[in-house]
Parts: structure tokens; sequence; C-alpha cells
């Protein structure tokens, strides 16, 4: 029994030991420890904007602040790895050693510059500036492939990264170089073949009809400016026809469309065939942008009888489109 009671008060003697301990530990929490945290002293917050992040932590260390975790963002103003925001701002009373949050600067944000090859000049700003760039120069040249008001080429090319709000440049076309030519004499000729020579040569014709007793129906009775007369590029040919109109004398204009395929971001080389009954040619061979309209009608291509439309597009033949 004596035993029993000197365990006990060897466990209750231990205890009020430990009660006494924790006791006096309480009391240095809050009577030294907590009113010391209180009382640490305010700082004023440093800028940091600007500065690189190791220029900032030492900044901060400095004025006995850390650094707490860093926000990466994308900025077309600061070079990458330049401080652009903090949090508390500049000249923010704090306690010492606490932290202050920093925005650091990964540069400007990339983006593929798109392909505006084949476009019209309006067309191609819009692009632009759906895309984050901008115009900056546009430079003009006569092109024999390209129509007027076509962009030829841009810089930077499309495709790669560049920075979103850069500038491109534009070479547009001003259409084929004016040419001087001196005009056969057409009497007598098919109209048929004086009209495919005179649209292959870039001349505009307006054809009228009459009768004449000796020369025969579809051929050229008369034409202006006659000929030996020096015309340009893109002047009128007046044709008189003998006979009444007919599409098989002047053709009839070409009702094809073709999208250009709209897969991805680089402009497609597309060559456009026409196969009719005056023979084979090209009438479209250079460069468009993905998903790009080709209106063979607006292009004013005319055709005679049964005719076959063939299209490349960067080398690749695709199906064949009949007219009869």
């Amino acid at each position: 029994m004596n035993s029993l009671n000197n365990i006990l008060f060897a466990v209750v003697k231990v205890s009020l030991y430990f009660l006494i301990l924790f006791g006096i530990i309480g009391v240095l929490i809050i009577f030294v420890v907590i009113p010391k945290w209180v009382r640490t002293e305010e700082v004023l917050v440093p800028n940091v904007i600007g500065k690189t992040y190791y220029e900032a932590v030492r900044t901060l260390d400095k004025e006995g602040l850390r650094p707490a975790r860093d926000i990466q963002e994308a900025s077309s103003n600061a070079p990458k790895g330049e401080i652009v925001a903090q949090d508390p701002v500049a000249n923010f009373r704090i306690k010492s050693y606490q932290p202050v949050t920093i925005t650091v600067s990964i540069g400007a944000e990339l983006a593929p510059v798109p392909s505006i090859i084949g476009k019209s000049q309006d067309a191609a700003v819009d692009t632009l500036r759906a895309a984050g760039f901008r115009l900056n120069r546009v430079a003009e040249v006569h092109s024999e492939t390209y129509l007027q008001n076509t962009v030829i080429a841009q810089t930077p090319p499309e495709g790669g990264g560049q920075q979103r709000g850069s500038a491109v440049n534009l070479l547009v076309s001003l259409g084929p170089t004016p040419q001087l030519m001196q005009l056969p004499n057409f009497e007598g000729q098919s109209a048929t073949d004086v009209l495919v020579a005179l649209e292959a040569a870039g001349l505009n014709v307006e054809t009228e009809y009459s009768s004449h007793p000796k020369i025969p129906e579809g051929a050229i009775i008369a034409h202006k400016p006659t000929n030996g007369v020096m015309v340009r590029t893109g002047d009128l040919i007046l044709l008189e026809i003998s006979g009444r109109e007919s599409s098989e004398n002047i053709g009839r204009l070409l009702p094809f469309k073709h999208s250009v395929n709209e897969e991805g971001t680089l402009s497609y080389h597309v060559r456009i065939v026409i196969v009719d009954d005056s023979g084979e040619r090209t009438v479209v061979d250079q460069r468009y942008a993905p998903g790009e309209l080709i209106d063979l009608e607006q292009k004013r291509i005319r055709v005679f009888g049964e005719t076959r439309v063939i299209v490349y597009e960067n080398g690749e033949k695709l199906p064949e489109t009949v007219y009869k």
C-alpha cells in the first residue's frame, strides 16, 4: 500500500513540475515574445519596379523585407526579367520581414505573323490588326502576276514568332506594267481569236455587231483604234463584228470560283489552267492566303465552248471542273 502511495505521489509531483514549466513558457510567450513581435519596426517599402529580379531581392533584403511569390507576366514595354509591378506599392509602411509580392516580365508576347500575301491591301490590314500587329510602310510595284492592290510580299514573313504590336511592311501590286503596243490589222479575222489575244495583252474590249456583204459572220469588220495606233495596257478596244451577237463569237464570262485551302497560316501557290475551244492557257499563277476566294468571273475571264478548269495548289492537282 505504501508503495502505491509513493508511486502516485511521484506522478503528481512530476505533473506539477510540467504544469509549472508550461506556465513559465506561456508567460514568456504572452509577455515577451508576442509584444516584441507586435512592436516590430515598420519600414517603407522600396520601389523595385524597373529593377531586375535579383536587384529587387537585394533591395528588399536591405530594408528588412523579403520577396514573396513572384508572378510572371508578358509585357511589350519591359524586357524579360524586369519587375513590372509590386504589392505593397512603393512607400507603403509595413512591418519588417513582411513579404512583398513582385511581378516579373517574361518579355513581349510572341505570336505568328499571319499570311497576307494575295489579299487586298484593306483585307491585309484587317488581318494584321486581328492578329495583334500593325501596318508600317507600304511600297508599290508593278507586277505581271498579281492584280492591282494585291499584297505581293510582307516583312516579317508569315509564320515565326514576333512581338504582338510590332509593325509589318507590305509590298503591294500596281498591276501589270503598262506596255505600249502597236495594234495590228484585225479586219477579217475571227472575233474569238482577236478577243483572246486582246485580253491576254491586258486590253479591255467592247463589241458591237452589224451585217457586212463581204466579211463572214463572226469576223472583225473594223476596230477602234485602227491598226498601227500605239495603245497601252488597260486601254479600251472597240470591235465591230459581222453578224449577230453570239457566245460563239465573243465567248462568255466564266462563273468559276475557287476557295483556297484554309488549313495552316502559310500562303498557297495557286495556278489555274483553262482548256476551251480557243486552246489551253493559264489565267492565275500566284500565291494566295489560306481561305482566299478567287473569282474568275470578276477577273472577266472569257471562255469559248466546252471548258475545263484545272486548279493546282502548291503543285497538287485538284479535281477538274467542266462547263459545257
